[in-house]
């Protein structure tokens, strides 16, 4: 540092421990994240050793795509893009459409308040923006009765959204949460599509 500070000056020494302070909540970043992936994909590459390396019979379809968690998805559950959009799931379609327009609302409310694109990107965007595209995602590819659980469970801006509504908007989303937590508690053991 001693030469850099007699290169550049403070200024410099500033930039370049800046720059390694960067570096390292980058690589901290990567390590983090591969820590959290390590373990799907070793669980894959096992289970992609046990059954389609085998010499026995035939090895089952979900060998040829690689990752079998899309696979099992995909075939037994219709997840995958627009795959779960079915006239037979119009009723699943129906029990997450609250979550949906509260989320929606909640969206708009926030792009509402910006007459800029920079103005946009402020550290609440990144729970807005989080719980937009989990709706998104849950809407295109996901079996949408699970919906409501999905983004109520990781999306506690849903709540703090709904506590700012004005009435009587704010009594039937009460209502709502109310009637989701009793009736879910029943119909979900039950294996009704209620979740």
């Amino acid at each position: 540092s001693s030469g850099i500070n007699a290169e550049y000056g403070d200024e410099g020494v500033q930039v370049w421990q800046e720059r390694r302070l960067s570096l390292f909540r980058l690589t901290k970043t990567l390590l983090a994240a591969a820590i959290i992936i390590a373990p799907f994909y070793l669980f894959q590459q096992y289970f992609a050793i046990l059954y389609c390396g085998s010499t026995v019979g035939s090895p089952p379809e979900w060998c040829t795509h690689g990752i079998s968690y899309g696979h099992i998805q995909r075939h037994y559950w219709s997840n995958g893009l627009f795959l779960y959009w079915e006239a037979k799931q119009l009723p699943n379609f129906l029990l997450a459409a609250p979550i949906l327009l509260l989320v929606g609302l909640l969206t708009a409310d926030y792009l509402r308040r910006f007459t800029n694109l920079t103005d946009l990107v402020t550290r609440d965007s990144v729970g807005y923006g989080h719980v937009t595209c989990l709706a998104l995602i849950g809407v295109l590819t996901m079996n949408v009765q699970v919906l409501t659980r999905f983004l109520v469970s990781s999306c506690p801006l849903i709540f703090l959204y709904a506590t700012r509504l004005q009435k009587p908007l704010d009594l039937l989303v009460i209502c709502y949460f109310v009637l989701f937590a009793v009736a879910g508690t029943v119909l979900h053991p039950t294996f009704y599509p209620w979740t």
